[in-house]
């Protein structure tokens, strides 16, 4: 803190508070604890990286984050100064960035400003978070800069927000927690309040819905995901079978449909017509025996960016099952059925 620098700043008030936003196609959640009004910002006086971060919660289990908004201090930073804006799951839910793991990150250029508003910054694709999460910004400084971020002191929020430094051209986003790379400071009694900083994110992320099929051995399979959902990118989105039964064959189901709950071979297909199939996967698991091992793992971004995929665009929502061999149930019963996985694809 020795090199940290405080200003004072004057606004009036905006009236802004954190809403959801009816889109053309879609609502949209912001994010913000801020009351739009700068009173204070910090800045270094030193060259060195400078990042400024907070934390949000999710409005639901999960949620989407498409982009990022920052409010820079009117004859602050220069102009076409380049700016990295992250985002980081918290995978414990504690709003300590010790464990922040980077999902996402843009690379830009501070806009010359002449009023205190927010400049907006989309993300190549939509960040999946789960419960809490941090957005932040960085940036590399002279040490001869005004306010770089700025704050609202007037605010319910503590302990939300962080500061990390690093040597130019050393801080690294994706070392967000090591003590030997980045410095980082909470602000408290000292220097309170929460950044300017917001993030806007879509109350239609990726959910679980629909009732599984307790297979032969007693256990309910799970669909799950992990990654991000979208229509450009060549890999990262698995669409995750657990508590399956051990080296079983299976395949994903899918439909542009939308849901359904209708009786299916002793269970319940939790998809609309018309259904499509992934190719074939082997559950694996425990070599012998009969258990609850299996998995499955689906990276369906890249099965539809692939020769012979879908193909579907942008804005697309897709429904998703798996149906498995289970020869625990006399026939026709013997399949397994998870739940259903709903999700939309990014840019």
């Amino acid at each position: 803190m020795s090199f940290m620098k405080q200003f004072t700043l004057g606004g009036s008030a905006l009236g802004l508070v954190a809403v959801l936003l009816a889109g053309p196609s879609q609502a949209q959640t912001l994010y913000a604890m801020d009351d739009g009004v700068p009173n204070s910002g910090l800045s270094y006086g030193l060259p060195t990286d400078y990042c400024w971060f907070q934390f949000f919660d999710t409005v639901g289990p999960v949620d989407s984050i498409a982009n990022l908004q920052v409010m820079f201090q009117p004859s602050g930073i220069r102009p076409g100064t380049p700016i990295t804006l992250c985002v980081w799951e918290d995978p414990n839910d504690d709003g300590d960035p010790a464990d922040a793991q980077l999902l996402a990150s843009t690379t830009s250029t501070v806009p010359a400003v002449s009023t205190f508003a927010y400049t907006v910054y989309p993300l190549p694709a939509p960040a999946t978070v789960h419960g809490t999460f941090f957005v932040g910004a960085f940036l590399t400084t002279d040490g001869n800069a005004g306010a770089i971020s700025l704050l609202d002191y007037d605010t319910t929020y503590s302990n939300r927000a962080y500061f990390a430094t690093d040597a130019p051209g050393f801080f690294d986003p994706a070392l967000l927690s090591s003590s030997f790379y980045n410095h980082i400071e909470v602000l408290g009694a000292g220097i309170h309040g929460v950044f300017l900083l917001r993030a806007e994110g879509s109350v239609a992320p990726t959910t679980t819905y629909c009732v599984a099929k307790v297979n032969s051995r007693g256990c309910t399979p799970q669909i799950n995901w992990l990654g991000t959902p979208s229509s450009t990118a060549t890999a990262g989105f698995f669409v995750l079978g657990t508590n399956e039964i051990n080296r079983k064959p299976g395949i994903l189901l899918f439909t542009t449909g939308g849901r359904a709950a209708v009786p299916f071979f002793g269970g319940t297909l939790c998809l609309a017509p018309a259904v499509l199939r992934t190719p074939p996967q082997n559950s694996g698991g425990s070599a012998v025996g009969i258990d609850c091992t299996g998995v499955y793992s689906f990276d369906f971004n890249a099965f539809n960016s692939g020769p012979g995929g879908p193909q579907f665009p942008a804005g697309t929502t897709l429904d998703a099952q798996y149906y498995s061999r289970d020869n625990g149930f006399p026939a026709p019963n013997n399949v397994g059925l998870s739940g259903g996985l709903e999700f939309t694809l990014g840019a």
